[in-house]
């Protein structure tokens, strides 16, 4: 990622503490805030017409989950700020383009020259108006703190500012780089898996009335909240975001590691230090041995295996293969969300946010290709990744 010229935060050990200690425990008491903030962004974002819209769902889904996002992450008072929104959203883009502008400069010319090229310092400029953007509403909460009835707000914002007991106080700088290191993380890679399973949708709108009586029956359970319980029922929508995962997965391969020290493994072979390893996630989402059939978009595939494995099996080992059916679940035949210690600790919200997203929407509207298109959109490719077209449109109307 070029940190060194990039600015980019590679180790944020207090980042990876707030996700794991305070982000994933507090979704249980978060889901209503973060299912309002999802009806909000859709109306403001979304056709309310009855009529048949054209839009570019990509587009729309940025700002969506930037919306919802920043509702957890920074709080009510800047997530719809057009401000953050554009921090949030294209501090990436910019990023990834320095990234690369960067990469093509020979290793010994860098130091001299990366600093000053255009992307590079447009990047800064970014950085700089995202620290402009945080640094007010982190200055007026350390003075709200110092008054005696002051309640804290329940976001990423604040979980940070906490842990700089634990892990050192931040400068606004390095708070701002924790927020856009956020927004690197979550918001655009949730976009591409959320517009994935729009491409889907659209191509199969028979799809629709099947996931729009899922949602509805769990949510019946739970007097219409989107609970966690009400979440973990919708197991058919569950499971068809799954299945996109499997079949549009946004890399072809998983958890990229460096070999810091040279290793053998026990069948003899040798990895010498300095080697990079990635695990061949699309090799095993196309395995016919694990996955029958698996050029086929199934999408009731995971929903099938945990109501076979729920009334057919007993004990802990059955709980273990009903988890790995899961969205949100990891193991040696899923792999997208990386494995072991060292798997996506945000999967958990990120699940959360596209459930809701695809919930309200399988509800709310119908959606299909625009005429004259037949097939899903092919997704892009770039080396290992694969992401969606972000130029295409779907038809969609509010029922």
């Amino acid at each position: 990622m070029q940190a060194k010229y990039t600015k980019i935060e590679n180790d944020m050990p207090i980042l990876v503490h707030a996700v794991r200690a305070s982000l994933t425990p507090a979704l249980p008491r978060l889901n209503a805030s973060i299912s309002d903030e999802v009806v909000e962004a859709m109306r403001l974002e979304l056709p309310q017409s009855t009529d048949w819209n054209e839009i570019n769902i990509n587009a729309k889904l940025l700002r969506i989950i930037a919306m919802v996002s920043g509702r957890v992450f920074i709080g009510s008072e800047l997530c719809r700020d057009e401000r953050y929104l554009d921090a949030s959203i294209n501090y990436t883009v910019d990023l990834m383009t320095a990234v690369h502008v960067i990469a093509m400069v020979p290793s010994f010319l860098r130091p001299i020259v990366a600093s000053w090229l255009p992307t590079t310092k447009k990047l800064y400029e970014r950085i700089a108006a995202a620290e402009a953007v945080f640094r007010p509403i982190v200055t007026a909460r350390k003075e709200a703190a110092k008054k005696g009835d002051y309640q804290e707000p329940d976001d990423m914002l604040q979980w940070i500012l906490n842990a700089q007991t634990k892990f050192g106080e931040l400068s606004d700088r390095h708070l701002a780089m924790a927020q856009l290191g956020i927004s690197f993380a979550a918001i655009h890679t949730t976009t591409m898996t959320t517009t994935n399973a729009m491409y889907w949708l659209a191509a199969k709108p028979d799809l629709i009335p099947m996931l729009r009586d899922d949602v509805q029956q769990a949510l019946l359970g739970s007097g219409g909240e989107f609970t966690s319980a009400a979440l973990q029922n919708m197991k058919k929508l569950d499971s068809f975001l799954k299945e996109v995962m499997r079949v549009s997965p946004l890399s072809a391969s998983s958890f990229q590691r460096k070999v810091l020290k040279s290793l053998t493994l026990p069948n003899g072979q040798t990895i010498p230090e300095g080697m990079f390893i990635d695990i061949p996630s699309g090799g095993v989402n196309n395995d016919p041995d694990i996955f029958p059939a698996p050029e086929v978009f199934d999408a009731l595939r995971f929903y099938k295996l945990r109501e076979a494995k729920e009334h057919a099996a007993s004990g802990t080992k059955a709980v273990e293969v009903v988890m790995q059916a899961q969205f949100v679940s990891v193991g040696t035949t899923h792999l997208t969300f990386g494995y072991g210690k060292h798997a996506c600790p945000g999967r958990f919200f990120a699940v959360n946010e596209i459930k809701m997203i695809m919930a309200n929407i399988v509800c709310d509207y119908d959606v299909k290709l625009p005429d004259g298109v037949t097939e899903r959109y092919e997704n892009r490719i770039f080396g290992a990744s694969s992401v969606p077209d972000p130029n295409k449109t779907i038809m969609i109307r509010k029922v």
